[in-house]
């Protein structure tokens, strides 16, 4: 059969219109949502709506931290002249040093201001600079709810504390835009738009008050260290840490210059002191006369502390003399006696004849020495040392030395302040604890030490004489008497002076009222000297502002 050339070009021709017609339908029936997606894509704009991060308020609902706006101005030109200087200097005049910011801005091109809303508008009408607003998060001035607090980043990543620990309740839901945009980019309708959704705010327990007054007695003594007050079913009232820093300091992006002072200073301002571990020294005494007493130990059993303590092997050689801190010794002592004067020789037998294996394992029974589980991240753990622990942290044996500084929380034993805070709540409830917490929830208490009524009227009494007993000297004399002389109300407590390479640690804890307990207060002065001189004073100071502002 033949073609004529005719024939060829018109069946070419139906089948070119044949594949374009197959081409048109696949275009527009089978892959229409693929390529209309595309052509959506390039003419709208998705926007994401940040939410708002809920506040923080303390315990009498002061806004400690929040969200503000601020602006970022920027130069559009290299120069600027008179005339814009002087309207420049005229917006930044509420600034206190205007000259400096405008200089800033001519030097690095941008500034960040929190502008009134007379002065934005003002600046606004300046063509030479460009304007933006932008969200930062607020801290209210008061370093002594700082390390409580934490801080954002300039991202609003949370790094520390309250901002960390409750992140998934104050960072809220972001919400969406989506715009039309023209040719030129410029967004001409909404097309959607999903709100979005404000964190929670959150109610603390602390007071800033009282914060800011611990912040005060620290600063005016000069001294590193820190102090903790809570009720007694748990609720931290204050946890100060002296010195501390700004979190302002960060949201809007700290200088390297400031982030280098900060790290590098030698007094360790972004430490928080409070859930750090540290020598406590005898403020562990009633934890041992605890153990004692539930193991059977008499508390009426005396021996005579002549200012040191021979230990000896079993044929009668002096190995080595541990002294008391008092020398002249505290003679005819008593378990009650020993707590109310602090003294050691008593504790050093006490400890020998318990064992560290006992003592060892009430101090995890009880979870003495043990994280508290507060809810601020980053909380260290303190050490209550054994055999098996020294081994394998040393690879060295136990040695009966080991147990008798043990036994007046020397040597290997370390503490946080929050810790100690906890043993003192324990024996203020009579065996009960709460946990410590900056947030109320569903929280029930548990008793993880039982004695008998007896027996903690020993221990309870002991700790009341050390603040209230007077003495015709230092040998049966309350350690803690000459600093809550003249006091209005009942406290019982407990010094602590532990010996460092320097200067000894300075520890006062205790609580009142002592027959119904509201309070714990714990205060630790890092390398401050003796416990009845330096911390004890302070507590005083605390319990002074907390009636004064309840009575």
């Amino acid at each position: 059969m033949n073609f004529r050339r005719s024939d060829l070009l018109i069946i070419a021709f139906f089948v070119v219109v044949a594949l374009f017609t197959f081409r048109l339908a696949e275009l527009q029936l089978l892959q229409h949502k693929k390529y209309q997606a595309e052509v959506d894509k390039i003419s709208t704009r998705k926007v994401t709506l940040p939410a708002e991060r809920g506040k923080i308020l303390d315990r009498n609902g002061i806004v400690l931290a929040w969200n503000s706006q601020y602006q970022v101005i920027r130069k559009n030109v290299t120069f600027f002249g008179t005339n814009t200087r002087e309207k420049l200097l005229d917006v930044f005049s509420e600034e206190e040093d205007p000259k400096k910011v405008l200089r800033k801005l001519e030097v690095t091109g941008e500034v960040s201001l929190n502008l009134s809303p007379d002065k934005l508008y003002k600046a606004r009408a300046i063509p030479e600079i460009s304007i933006a607003s932008k969200a930062a998060r607020r801290y209210v001035q008061n370093p002594g709810i700082s390390h409580v607090l934490g801080y954002v980043n300039t991202e609003g990543i949370p790094q520390r504390g309250i901002e960390k620990e409750y992140n998934h309740l104050l960072t809220g839901k972001p919400g969406e835009r989506v715009t039309l945009v023209n040719s030129f980019g410029e967004e001409v309708f909404t097309k959607s738009e999903i709100p979005a959704q404000k964190g929670e705010d959150i109610q603390l327990t602390l007071d800033a008050s009282l914060s800011q007054a611990i912040y005060d007695i620290f600063k005016s003594t000069g001294q590193l260290g820190t102090a903790i007050v809570m009720s007694n079913t748990g609720e931290v009232l204050a946890m100060v840490s002296y010195p501390s820093y700004d979190p302002n300091l960060f949201p809007r992006g700290i200088s390297s210059k400031d982030w280098q002072q900060l790290r590098f200073d030698p007094q360790s301002p972004l430490l928080n002191r409070a859930v750090n571990p540290y020598s406590p020294g005898s403020v562990i005494k009633p934890f041992v006369s605890m153990v004692a007493l539930k193991t059977g130990v008499s508390p009426d059993a005396t021996l005579n502390c002549t200012g040191s303590y021979q230990f000896k092997d079993s044929k009668g050689h002096t190995l080595s003399i541990f002294r008391d801190w008092y020398l002249y010794g505290h003679g005819i002592v008593d378990l009650k006696k020993a707590i109310t004067v602090s003294c050691n020789v008593y504790f050093y037998q006490l400890g020998l004849q318990l064992g560290i294996d006992t003592l060892s394992k009430y101090a995890h029974l009880w979870k003495i020495f043990d994280r508290t589980g507060i809810d601020l991240p980053a909380e260290m753990a303190g050490v209550f040392p054994d055999p098996e622990w020294k081994l394998k942290t040393y690879n060295q044996q136990w040695y009966p030395g080991d147990t008798i500084l043990s036994s007046i929380g020397q040597g290997y034993v370390l503490a946080t302040p929050l810790e100690i805070a906890r043993l003192t709540e324990i024996i203020a409830n009579r065996g009960q604890v709460f946990p410590p917490h900056f947030v109320n929830s569903e929280t029930s208490s548990a008793t993880i030490v039982k004695l008998s009524s007896k027996n903690w009227a020993v221990l309870v009494n002991a700790m009341e004489e050390a603040v209230t007993k007077k003495g015709h000297s230092p040998a049966d004399e309350g350690t803690a008497y000459h600093a809550f002389l003249g006091f209005g109300h009942e406290v019982a407590g407990k010094t602590g002076t532990a010996e460092t390479n320097s200067t000894p640690h300075s520890w006062f804890t205790g609580f009142s009222p002592v027959k119904k307990p509201q309070i714990i207060v714990t205060v630790f002065v890092e390398n401050g000297g003796y416990g009845s001189t330096v911390a004890a004073p302070i507590a005083r100071k605390i319990f002074d502002y907390y009636y004064n502002e309840h009575d």
